[in-house]
């Protein structure tokens, strides 16, 4: 008897170390929202509510946010094109 007592209480260590890292997992997805909603990320969001994470298909992901392609004209007819990070 005493050794299906340890085993509960194994048990229910080991579910409580579980628990912990649900909630870190929720803090990163608020966070990860709030950088959203305030255009601080690569992402934009395309649904969902605004504060809340909500699932993963309410953002799409820019590949290319650091980097932009622009142009400059150096004479009259010379177009130069430069790739330029943000």
């Amino acid at each position: 008897m005493e050794i299906i007592t340890g085993l509960g209480w194994l048990a229910a260590a080991y579910m409580g170390t579980l628990a912990l890292p649900g909630a870190t997992l929720n803090s990163f997805n608020d966070e990860f929202a709030y950088k959203v909603d305030h255009n601080q990320s690569c992402f934009t969001r395309i649904g969902g509510v605004h504060g809340s994470y909500g699932q993963p298909s309410d953002y799409s992901l820019d590949l290319l946010c650091n980097y932009r392609l622009t142009s400059e004209m150096v004479t009259k007819d010379t177009k130069v094109w430069k790739l330029h990070r943000n």
